[in-house]
């Protein structure tokens, strides 16, 4: 048999990292909660020709918080990636005017 000879590694102490999501959950989501549970008289509503009377008001906050939380990563992408885009077409176009502009020494 192998003896191991390893010393124990001292605990490495971890900072506190869920603090801050968890206040920024607070600060947003307590308001959002209350917003949504006070709004309890039903609304009508109409969108592309569809007409939902006597919808609940929470109902609806609640779908366009979803809709919200949802869609914000997917635009965040999408801006992301646009903005990748033009900054590599910006590079290409750089490296061809380099390469047709005449020489300084000739």
């Amino acid at each position: 048999m192998t003896d191991h000879n390893h010393e124990p590694r001292p605990a490495v102490e971890k900072p506190n990292r869920w603090i801050g999501p968890f206040l920024l959950l607070l600060v947003v989501g307590i308001p959002i909660v209350i917003l949504i549970f006070s709004n309890t008289e039903p609304t009508t509503i109409e969108w592309a020709g569809f007409q939902w009377k006597d919808a609940p008001r929470w109902l609806v906050l609640l779908a366009t918080f979803v809709a919200g939380l949802v869609l914000s990563p997917i635009f965040g992408w999408l801006w992301r990636a646009w903005r990748r885009r033009r900054r590599r077409l910006a590079d290409e176009a750089e490296v061809l005017r380099r390469r047709t502009e005449p020489d300084e020494e000739g």
